[in-house]
């Protein structure tokens, strides 16, 4: 008999069938329904955030809850990571899970608003009784869940965002990512070894571009060589060639891009049109899909820092893994960065669950994260410790190639 699954999207409850058999989806039609709302019904089935249980692991599944960028802005990174995290949760349960006892991450949309993902924390945490919250995505829907986790005596694990607010050692959030800062720091220091000292930074006007222009003009000026200029521009305005142009008479020999999303995608627009600029740099933020969705070939040639190792290449144990698992189930083209980064969140927190001692509850998974020691989940290690919530610092530099393809 197959299994029911429920997704809440846009409020409505979202029936699907899971044919433990097979691993299919059949999602009703909805009478009377959107094009719009039936793809993205049929887009948040196949990523099945509830996983099907499997005839050997017969214990009572450990709830984990997740709020997640399902509509809305930023749904192509959401889910990205979420097929990762599900990549190894499946095959995790079907190899048993922990004791026969498997993992079932109850999800619902935010749609990436802040209130949203705080009452979907309330109702995770509350009525559904899960263990903790897990891979919550960006700054303000964190910063609203952590309120709740705080009040709850929970904790968040796998934050998607690298913002400082949330690094405070006294918030409960641990991070498989490095920060906005490491990345920023990273690219400054990468600059200055490869001789371009003369570095323009052009940042948004809003929470996100001031705190990492701080970071990033203060290693500028650390490193001897401040900023040839510094801009701020609306994230609202779309005309953005006035900022380009600026930049390109400060004879900066690079200019460090510190926007998200669209914003992002409009500054770099207004410089890729000049008949001449420096070259760009972003942080992980940027999604190359979006970026060569935009700007097409004018994508090429951007430099992007990462907090996860190369998903493409196999010199590395885990991301070998990553690309047997993606083979394994047929998925072998849906390879990507946030992916990447899914199922590595996925294999640690599993990795966790297993040295709890005891029974597993908030408070005994808590103490293994923090006092088990480091996670080496393939070439790649993860440590936690009661002062330290930033499990990684690793940031590497790559850069797009034709066809938005990541090249180092």
């Amino acid at each position: 008999m197959a299994d029911f699954i429920e997704i809440v999207v846009n409020g409505e409850d979202m029936p699907f069938f899971f044919k433990q058999s097979s691993h299919t989806v059949q999602t009703p039609k909805p009478a009377g329904s959107s094009c719009l709302l039936n793809l993205m019904r049929v887009t948040a089935a196949l990523i099945v955030v509830l996983f099907a249980a499997h005839a050997h692991a017969d214990g009572d599944p450990i709830l984990v809850g997740q709020s997640a960028v399902l509509t809305g802005p930023f749904t192509p990174n959401s889910l990205a990571f979420i097929s990762g995290q599900t990549l190894f949760f499946d095959k995790f349960n079907a190899a048993g899970g922990l004791n026969g006892r498997r993992i079932k991450v109850v999800t619902y949309d935010d749609a990436y608003l802040g209130d949203k993902a705080a009452a979907n924390a309330e109702q995770l945490i509350k009525q559904d009784h899960v263990v903790c919250l897990f891979g919550t995505m960006g700054t303000a829907i964190g910063a609203a869940m952590t309120k709740v986790a705080m009040a709850n005596h929970s904790f968040i694990f796998g934050g998607l965002t690298g913002a400082e607010v949330l690094r405070d050692t006294k918030l409960p959030v641990y991070h498989i990512r490095a920060s906005y800062a490491d990345e920023a720091r990273r690219t400054m220091t990468h600059l200055r070894i490869i001789g371009q000292t003369r570095v323009a930074v052009v940042s948004s006007d809003d929470a996100y571009g001031k705190g990492i222009e701080e970071v990033t003009l203060r290693a500028l000026t650390d490193g001897g060589n401040p900023a040839v200029i510094s801009l701020r521009f609306d994230p609202k305005q779309d005309n953005l060639r006035d900022v380009a142009e600026r930049v390109t008479k400060s004879n900066a020999q690079a200019v460090y891009v510190i926007a998200a999303g669209l914003p992002a995608i409009n500054v770099i627009r207004a410089l890729s049109v000049l008949p001449s600029h420096p070259p760009i740099y972003t942080n992980s933020v940027g999604s190359s899909f979006l970026l060569y969705k935009e700007l097409g070939d004018k994508s090429r040639g951007i430099i992007l820092s990462q907090v996860m190792p190369p998903f493409w290449q196999t010199r590395l144990r885990i991301t070998k893994e990553y690309q047997q698992a993606l083979q394994g189930a047929g998925q072998q083209n849906q390879a990507s960065y946030m992916g990447l980064e899914g199922y590595i969140t996925a294999k640690v927190f599993t990795e966790m669950l297993r040295r709890v001692s005891g029974s597993i509850t908030t408070e005994s998974l808590r103490h293994a994260i923090e006092n088990s020691g480091p996670v080496d989940v393939g070439d790649f290690s993860i440590s936690f410790s009661p002062s330290k919530k930033s499990g990684s610092d690793f940031v590497d530099i790559t850069f797009l190639s034709d066809g938005g393809k990541f090249v180092q």
